[in-house]
């Protein structure tokens, strides 16, 4: 059945996994995956957090310095690494492609994990009189606080296209014709014979003539 087959695969992984661990060397990609640093909380860097706060999370300072108006100024250095979940899922991973290859997995495994090592920080916190944070001010390892967008994220900006409006302009109104401007009739002038009507066949009756 499928759920035992899902079960039967996760238990040879499993397997895989824990005799790394066990028996194999710090070579492993499991091992080394599982070995990567912690995730740091690096929430308490920000201001008002008390310094016993901050050194408990990110480890004693590598330099200290006194200033003259009674405040501390501190180094501190680092490896931001992953949370748990994350190094047990890699290890997972690991565990699985070295049961579907044989074991060849690792060429590629172990190269990655020395690459994906963590994120070095460094950063100098100040602290108020009453040593509690004031400010921060990170020389190295930014990315960690403000990570950077991944390509996929970038392809959705570049291809977003502004979305058209859904109110539609009104139909053009059609133009009425002017009307014809009616011509004004010339006057009349005055009658002439040859204006006269033609009566039987061209003789023009005497009444009409010019006496």
């Amino acid at each position: 059945m499928p759920w035992l087959a899902f079960r039967s695969s996760f238990a040879i992984v499993a397997t895989a996994v824990a005799s790394c661990m066990v028996l194999g060397s710090s070579g492993c990609a499991a091992v080394k995956a599982a070995r990567q640093p912690d995730k740091k909380n690096l929430g308490v860097l920000h201001e008002g957090t008390p310094r016993t706060h901050v050194i408990a999370e990110l480890g004693a300072p590598t330099w200290t310095r006194p200033r003259p108006d009674g405040s501390i100024e501190d180094v501190f250095a680092f490896k931001q690494g992953y949370s748990k979940g994350a190094k047990m899922g890699r290890a997972f991973m690991h565990g699985a492609a070295d049961v579907a290859t044989g074991g060849l997995w690792e060429v590629v495994g172990i190269p990655t994990e020395i690459w994906a090592d963590g994120t070095d920080v460094q950063v100098v916190v100040s602290y108020d009189k009453e040593e509690r944070v004031k400010y921060r001010q990170f020389i190295k390892g930014q990315e960690t606080v403000q990570p950077r967008k991944g390509l996929l994220a970038r392809r959705k900006n570049r291809n977003a296209r502004p979305v058209a409006s859904s109110r539609r302009s009104p139909p053009p109104v059609a133009r009425q014709p002017s009307p014809p401007v009616a011509r004004q009739p010339s006057p009349p002038g005055e009658a002439t014979l040859s204006d006269a009507p033609v009566w039987n066949g061209g003789v023009t009756p005497a009444s009409a003539t010019t006496p």
